[in-house]
């Protein structure tokens, strides 16, 4: 609890005072943006003003802080997922801290502002620019490669392999609670990859339905994949495996939910479904310890999202949704339209490799510090006894009676 209290709250000072002018500063560069700090400056003080008194500000752009707030406070609770049951909880805000205020506002400049090299604004990449909607790239594989960097460096809880790359089967959580959060989550992503849009008139409300329904359709095609899989594989249908299986589709869907076709969302959720099985064995196999599978979930899923966004988008879509389409619209390589098809795939490739080298380089910078200064483990004792407990916040009434 104190932990998702504490990554929000840092989160939320970190992008207000510094992160959102990173991210979307207009006298920036190509690489980070400048300006508006602690929501000042021109910036929120535009042309569409709302007077209150003495006081002038521009109700759009702070409506814009806070729903990136939002996408950006994903990343830290992505990252957290990996590393339960053994990490300290100052390495968790540190973390939080500096991927807030640093790492994912440079992201989130490149593929969003006006500035951005990768931006589809400024389209300086391939002359299309990068198709990350709602943050497929963005948020899931930054943050599935932060998490895998830190469950390596951290290293597996006590008892998880045997050795001879043989895996453990850990206690686990009530499986109806964990499937009660996916239709949370699920229900949170409608209003990620919807909201994205920001323009509710004209054309913009007219993506809304297709985005709504691509979104379930990653989502459940990739749960079905999954569920096929491990009957083939295993002979069984895993639960816990099926409710990983909808979130990597939820996140194999932002990139392209508002520009695919629904047949295009289909074939990304089977994706998405088959990668997660994949790289979840590999996981195992490398006695690597991601206890809530964000790696496959969130970097199979971004992955799947960020490539399949350049093949199964049409020029129509993209034109109703993206409403800034410049000179030239773009069309997945799918399609044919003025040679932009295969142009928009290099770029979402090239954007992809950038930002797993961002991610993977920020993910050393971090963890390994924390890790040589031993404040990334907790204790052997406290391990044993849990967090929770050692910490107080476990203590309940029935407990303390």
């Amino acid at each position: 609890i104190i932990k998702n209290i504490g990554n929000s709250s840092i989160s939320a000072i970190c992008f207000y005072l510094i992160g959102y002018s990173f991210s979307f500063g207009e006298d920036g560069d190509d690489f980070v943006g400048w300006g508006g700090f602690a929501t000042s400056g021109k910036m929120f003080s535009g042309s569409n003003n709302t007077e209150t008194g003495n006081i002038v500000y521009n109700g759009a752009t702070f409506a814009h802080f806070l729903y990136y707030f939002c996408v950006l406070n994903l990343v830290p609770t992505i990252v957290a997922g990996s590393l339960s049951e053994r990490t300290h909880v100052v390495a968790y805000f540190v973390v939080t801290f500096f991927i807030s205020i640093f790492v994912i506002p440079v992201v989130m400049h490149w593929a969003w502002s006006e500035k951005g090299w990768a931006s589809y604004k400024s389209r300086y990449l391939m002359r299309t620019g990068v198709l990350d909607f709602a943050g497929s790239c963005v948020v899931h594989v930054s943050g599935g490669i932060m998490a895998l960097v830190g469950a390596y460096l951290v290293g597996p809880r006590k008892g998880r392999f045997a050795g001879e790359r043989r895996s453990v089967r850990m206690p686990r959580q009530n499986v109806t609670y964990a499937a009660l959060g996916a239709f949370f989550l699920w229900a949170g992503f409608y209003a990620l990859n919807m909201g994205t849009i920001q323009n509710f008139n004209g054309d913009g409300v007219n993506a809304l339905g297709k985005i709504a329904v691509n979104t379930t359709l990653c989502a459940t095609a990739s749960a079905i994949a999954v569920a096929i899989l491990g009957l083939y594989r295993e002979k069984r249908i895993e639960p816990y495996s099926v409710v990983n299986g909808i979130c990597t589709g939820l996140a194999g869907s932002s990139a392209g939910c508002a520009t695919m076709t629904t047949e295009g969302a289909l074939i990304t959720g089977l994706l998405c479904g088959s990668v997660y099985f994949l790289l979840s064995w590999m996981l195992c196999s490398a006695e690597v310890d991601d206890v809530t599978d964000v790696w496959p979930i969130h970097f199979g899923g971004g992955m799947v999202g960020i490539l399949s966004a350049a093949f199964f988008t049409t020029q129509p879509f993209y034109k109703i949704a993206v409403l800034d389409s410049g000179d030239a619209t773009p069309c997945g390589a799918f399609y044919v339209c003025d040679g932009l098809g295969w142009r928009l795939f290099v770029a979402n490739l090239i954007f992809f490799i950038a930002v797993s080298g961002w991610s993977l380089v920020a993910g050393l910078a971090l963890f390994l510090p924390l890790r040589i200064m031993s404040l990334l483990r907790v204790d052997k004792l406290t391990e044993d006894a849990g967090l929770d407990f050692m910490a107080g916040a476990g203590v309940t009434l029935k407990r303390f009676n």
